[in-house]
């Protein structure tokens, strides 16, 4: 259960919106520091059970999102017993400095279960998707959606209030009266957003990250980091 939006500005350069919802029996995540991969320094939180990350940026500048594709979470992988983590495959990505590198990790997806992978450059985008059977490429639209409850009706709750006009902090801030399974920053009985990030990649990279409380009770707990681009 995600939410991701994005804008370009020639003078600022590229702002990543990501809201990650998750079960609220699922441990906190770690929020994002500077870590390092075969020589290649990177920016990301990191999931404690999955070990790995829903999200990253290093300092070529290339960042990644994945969103999982929970309404495709009934099709049989070809390899079932084999199973891998989603998030592991964002954090092998690490190093890559252009999109033809992603592909390379793209050849053999049997075993993980369907989701969409969205990648940015300094100058421009681009998606994939997996479906547990076949992959496709296409040009992403905003507001890009994940949910595990009723996800056609949460997809288009969200998306009517991106095309009234909000964007950005507000857009991934927004509750509608209250929040819900289908508001942006949403809760429910068994899930919340859990972390909202903002993600700026421009001269050099910055991340702010908003951890929230349980229920969203309270001001969310916020770390800043930076990082130098080669």
């Amino acid at each position: 259960m995600c939410t991701l939006t994005w804008r370009r500005d020639k003078s600022t350069g590229l702002e990543v919106y990501f809201n990650r919802d998750e079960l609220k029996t699922r441990p906190v995540a770690e929020e994002p520091q500077v870590r390092n991969e075969g020589g290649v320094s990177f920016l990301s939180p990191r999931d404690p059970r999955g070990g790995g990350t829903w999200m990253l940026v290093n300092e070529h500048g290339l960042l990644i999102c994945l969103l999982n594709k929970w309404e495709l979470e009934k099709v049989a992988l070809r390899e079932p017993n084999s199973r891998k983590s989603r998030g592991q495959l964002v954090w092998s990505m690490a190093q890559v400095s252009e999109f033809g590198e992603i592909e390379g990790f793209l050849g053999d997806l049997g075993t993980y279960p369907a989701f969409t992978l969205v990648a940015f450059s300094d100058e421009e985008e681009r998606c994939w998707e997996w479906d547990g059977v076949e992959l496709s490429g296409r040009r992403p639209q905003m507001p890009l959606t994940s949910s595990s409850y009723r996800f056609e009706d949460v997809r288009a709750a969200r998306a009517s209030q991106f095309l009234d006009g909000l964007r950005g902090r507000a857009y991934h801030a927004a509750v509608n009266q209250e929040a819900s399974a289908y508001s942006v920053r949403m809760c429910r009985p068994d899930a919340q957003t859990w972390s909202r990030s903002v993600v700026r990649v421009g001269e050099k990279v910055s991340w702010e990250y908003l951890a929230e409380q349980p229920e969203l009770d309270g001001e969310p707990q916020r770390t800043f980091v930076e990082l130098a681009r080669r």
